[in-house]
């Protein structure tokens, strides 16, 4: 055996249950040695570096029965193995306890990134953007209730910065029918953030960070839940999946929907005419929003050929009635905006494809969509008590008269291929493809030159990164990547002259990324990671053309780019066994040029994007988490951050005066983004209450948000600068579940206080609110 010494062999595999459901988080070692594992997100173990002879292999997870098998590793060839592992019963009661494994795997990775476990939400009545929210370095700013728009912030960065994901899919053109508040809890099992260096198999030009929503991969379940709450808003969502293992079979399917009025008390100006002559406490009325949202995916797993092979489709639709604009200043009474959207899919993946190490991944999704723009009222303008005005022989509409139809046929397509050089070192391959073509037609202005004109964007994004894992303490990537963008639209000519016209313009940008990401683990417990990254983003549609009725098109807008700077500590440690605490904290520091910004004017409803020209982030963000056995959690988590316009001087493009200007802003926070706020959290849980098999969950949620600038701070005198106040509320929510979690009842309170909330200046939230939710599960 000295000689075989010298020469080491892997095994690897994955785990499972006798229904074919993919095991996270099992353990799985080679008794007697020092040599073991964990089962990834997708219920796979690697163990390498074995040196040969003869071993029993042991896989154990709490709530099932341990499974050992005898192994005689004689060849450098690898042994793959599928594991079965049957149900314990009467461990059953206890299975929960290792809900947060795979979480605690993603944070192991040396990008900086908080991985979310949604279980213990999943019978509160939130969605994916209220757990987003109580995330540190997150902001999720709202326009108002249910439907309304989002604006994203990750540690100063926001809007389309940001790219968001579902399983590893670009969602950038899904519709409001699938965005953040409309995925509900029940349909997610994680929520992984990445903060600044984004890793190149997701293969995006984020220039902030990213969110990757991994919904339930469990091989066969149901869950279906209704919540019913004020403003007559009501939300039903039944996920289900039936795989059977021996033929490999799958079926899947999410069917969501969401239906509010929207009609919570908002405190407005009341106007006659152009006068402001009072002010009132009233309902919005005209903000009613439904939508729903249908998919399937079918297909075969766990096959020589294919370890998933998948076709699916998804249905969106979404009906959203307009109460305002960017502002309150300006309110509607007849605006809507509708849309749909039909996508087939492709995912395909395998392990070891044609050679040993070769792991490669596939996802195509064609979007066809399209939404529509309407405001038709003639001559009629409402004030917030919903009193229209008219005015005889005005064809005018509210904002701009219009019935616009956006046309868009967008494809993405992403591959990912690693290939394992030997046990220490790897390589990881992404080629991203996103192409969107929009024609646009307004019955009302059919002969609107505008619209003339072709309007679509391509991007390509090619990455290519390098793994060094030397030891199990200390893992380093090294990457770069390629970015392509090429655009067509229109753009208007010598405003104000008499040579005033419209043309087609087509451009198009290529630039290089590269950065390092690092981790090491100095003693048990505590996890050190630094990383930076050169990194680009490219524009999108809806900042280049406008989305038809409130954002304008800039067809000058350039890709931004950004040096992004993490550094970070996690310290976890248990006392007695029974206390669990787990600290976190990172800096961040960001320098970026031609930011994309969205301009907001007090007194317009309309904003459009613009470039900043080099803007400065610093910031850091802390977290602390204690837990006390099962029965007691408190947490907490605070961000500060300082982003500043840094520009000596900016372009002013005017027919009168057109040319660089001193930038009078320099030094001064960028407006519109919160710059200190928090979250902390307390629950409580108790087993066996009133019957056997059940648990009573308490928990109590509080945010706050130091007041922030609307508009830039130089601008205008001490009194009448226009912020957005400072603010808190606090949410709570009960919870009882029956029969091992089969039954399930929840109560919430949002907003307990009523307090006045806003994310934007005038764009009032929601007050005091109440929900029940009723969920039943199978197979969970």
């Amino acid at each position: 055996m000295k000689g075989q010494d010298l020469v080491k062999t892997r095994v690897h595999g994955s785990v499972q249950t006798s229904n074919g459901e993919k095991l996270i988080g099992v353990t799985v070692v080679l008794k007697g040695t020092t040599k073991g594992t964990t089962t990834n997100m997708d219920g796979d173990f690697d163990i390498k570096n074995i040196p040969l002879g003869d071993y029993v292999l042991q896989a154990s997870f709490i709530g099932f029965n341990t499974k050992e098998v005898t192994l005689k590793l004689d060849t450098k060839k690898a042994q793959k193995l599928n594991i079965v592992l049957d149900e314990n019963i009467t461990e059953m009661d206890v299975v929960e306890v290792k809900g947060e494994s795979l979480a605690q795997e993603v944070k192991k990775q040396p990008f900086a990134v908080t991985a979310v476990s949604t279980k213990e939400f999943y019978n509160s009545a939130a969605d994916a953007k209220m757990v987003l929210n109580r995330v540190a370095g997150v902001r999720v700013m709202e326009e108002g209730g249910v439907g309304s728009n989002l604006n994203f912030t990750l540690n100063g960065f926001s809007g389309d910065q940001v790219k968001f994901f579902l399983d590893g899919i670009p969602m950038d053109n899904y519709g409001s029918s699938l965005s953040l508040s409309n995925i509900p809890v029940n349909s997610i099992e994680r929520i992984d953030v990445y903060k600044g260096v984004v890793p190149v198999w997701l293969g995006t030009d984020a220039l902030g960070g990213a969110v990757n929503i991994v919904t339930n991969s469990v091989g066969n379940f149901l869950d279906a839940s209704y919540t019913v709450g004020s403003f007559n808003t009501h939300r039903v969502s039944v996920n289900g999946a039936y795989t059977n293992p021996k033929s490999g079979f799958t079926f899947r399917t999410n069917l969501n929907g969401n239906y509010s009025d929207n009609n919570y008390k908002v405190l407005v100006p009341i106007k006659e005419g152009n006068n402001i002559v009072d002010t009132a406490e009233v309902k919005r009325f005209h903000d009613r929003y439904y939508s729903g949202t249908l998919k399937l995916e079918t297909g075969l797993v766990n096959k020589p050929y294919a370890d998933q092979l998948l076709f699916g489709v998804i249905l969106t639709g979404d009906d959203n009635q307009v109460q305002t604009g960017a502002t309150m200043n300006t309110v509607y009474g007849g605006i809507v905006s509708n849309g749909n959207s039909i996508i087939p899919t492709l995912k395909y993946s395998k392990e070891d494809l044609f050679v040993e190490g070769l792991d490669v991944t596939l996802y195509n999704a064609y979007n066809i969509s399209t939404h529509n723009v309407i405001d038709t009222l003639s001559g009629v303008k409402y004030n917030w008590l919903g009193e229209p005005t008219y005015t005889p022989g005005s064809s005018d509409g509210e904002l701009s008269r219009t019935y616009s139809i956006l046309d868009d046929k967008e494809f993405n397509s992403q591959l990912n291929a690693s290939y394992g050089l030997d046990n220490h070192n790897s390589l990881q391959f992404n080629y991203s493809f996103s192409s969107l073509n929009r024609e646009v037609t307004d019955t009302e202005n059919p002969d609107k030159i505008e619209n003339k004109f072709p309007k679509s964007i391509s991007k390509h994004v090619l990455g290519l990164a390098y793994v060094y894992e030397p030891s199990e303490k200390w893992n380093t990537t090294v990457f770069g990547k390629y970015y392509f963008l090429k655009a067509k639209t229109s753009k208007e000519f010598d405003f104000g002259l008499e040579t005033n016209r419209i043309e087609g313009v087509e451009n198009s940008k290529q630039n290089f990324g590269y950065g390092l990401a690092t981790t090491y683990l100095p003693v048990n417990g505590l996890q050190l990671k630094a990383s930076y990254e050169h990194t680009y983003r490219l524009p999108w549609a809806y900042e280049m053309f406008g989305d038809g009725l409130f954002t304008q098109a800039n067809p000058d807008l350039g890709p931004e780019q950004s040096d992004n700077f993490n550094l970070g500590a996690q310290y976890q440690f248990d006392i007695n066994s029974d206390h669990t605490f787990v600290v976190e904290s990172n800096l961040i520091y960001r320098e970026a040029k031609d930011l994309i910004y969205q301009v907001v004017k007090v007194a317009s409803p309309v904003t459009q994007y613009d470039n900043l020209s080099q803007t400065r982030a610093k910031g850091v963000e802390a977290s602390i988490n204690y837990t006390w056995k099962d029965f007691l959690r408190i947490g907490g988590n605070i961000t500060y951050q300082d982003i500043t316009d840094q520009a000596d001087s900016v372009y002013n493009e005017s027919y009168t005066n057109s040319g660089y200007q001193k930038n009078f802003q320099k030094g001064f926070r960028v407006p519109n983004i919160p710059y200190l706020f928090g979250n902390a959290n307390v629950g409580v849980t108790f087993k066996e209450v009133f019957q056997k098999e059940s648990v009573l969950n308490v928990n109590m949620y509080y945010n706050f948000v130091e007041q922030y600038f609307l508009s830039w701070a130089e601008l205008g005198s001490k009194d009448n600068k226009k912020v957005i106040p400072g603010q808190s509320s606090v949410d709570m929510e009960v919870s009882y579940s029956m029969n091992k979690g089969k039954y399930n009842i929840a109560l919430e309170c949002r907003n307990l206080t009523g307090a006045l909330l806003y994310d934007k200046y005038y764009l009032q939230k929601p007050g005091r609110a109440f929900y029940i939710k009723l969920r039943y599960v199978l197979g969970r």
